[in-house]
């Protein structure tokens, strides 16, 4: 996904976490890794500033298919991604690149 080769390393080795909140049409999404820490605040159906490696671009986020997918048009092109339930209760988040790429993410829900 454009990430070099020492960093897809130590991102495969970490154990990042995410926790989504909705209250009605707002949705916070918070990313924690080793790496990073992110918090991203929307509401679904209004286009929002969202900011990656110092790179900013404009998104949407709406329900798709019972999945919550955001749109970010930034200056390579379009990238998606969305966040669903599977069938065994893991959170998946699939990234597809302007490229076409898919790269797909899988998260355990924890106790709390």
């Amino acid at each position: 996904m454009g990430a070099p080769l020492l960093a897809r390393k130590a991102a495969s080795k970490t154990s990042p976490t995410q926790q989504i909140v909705i209250n009605g049409t707002q949705v916070t999404i918070k990313l924690k890794s080793m790496m990073i820490t992110k918090e991203m605040e929307f509401n679904i159906g209004q286009e929002f500033e969202t900011e990656w490696s110092g790179i900013k671009s404009k998104a949407m986020a709406r329900w798709e298919d019972g999945r919550l997918v955001v749109r970010e048009n930034g200056a390579v092109g379009e990238t998606v991604t969305s966040r669903y339930i599977d069938g065994n209760g893991m959170l998946i988040m699939e990234i597809t690149s302007p490229k076409g790429l898919v790269c797909r993410r899988y998260f355990k829900k924890k106790s709390e």
